[in-house]
């Protein structure tokens, strides 16, 4: 029975750890990725995108930002629910920070990833 359980939780954590990461758009400091595993259909779509430095920012050594966006498909708006900053490129190494901001609903501005990103998801 233990054995079962364990298996079956080491099941479910590799599950939030693996991503998919494909490509969505290029910066100068950096690259953006979309996790098409973690897709969910309109009205509202929750997503994690991920943002890869070129080089190390700030005090920490900040290499990659993973978030997840919600956006509300009737509104055309969105949020960020849940940002995690690691030390390693690709979502990987340490987690330097893991906050929840709950930040309100915002229209993306104009010409962004996060624009762009909202308006494949939100497709019909």
């Amino acid at each position: 029975m233990r054995k079962t359980l364990a298996m079956l939780l080491l099941t479910c954590l590799s599950g939030f750890t693996h991503a998919d990461w494909q490509a969505l758009a290029k910066a100068d400091d950096g690259d953006w990725y979309v996790d098409t595993q973690r897709v969910q259909a309109p009205p509202t779509v929750r997503v994690w995108t991920l943002f890869d430095h070129h080089a190390p920012v700030g005090a920490f050594g900040v290499l990659s930002v993973k978030t997840m966006h919600e956006f509300d498909c009737a509104q055309q708006r969105m949020r960020d629910v849940n940002i995690v900053v690691f030390n390693d490129h690709m979502a990987r190494g340490s987690i330097l920070r893991n906050t929840y901001p709950g930040t309100q609903l915002i229209h993306p501005p104009p010409g962004s990833v996060f624009e762009q990103l909202m308006t494949e998801l939100c497709k019909p």
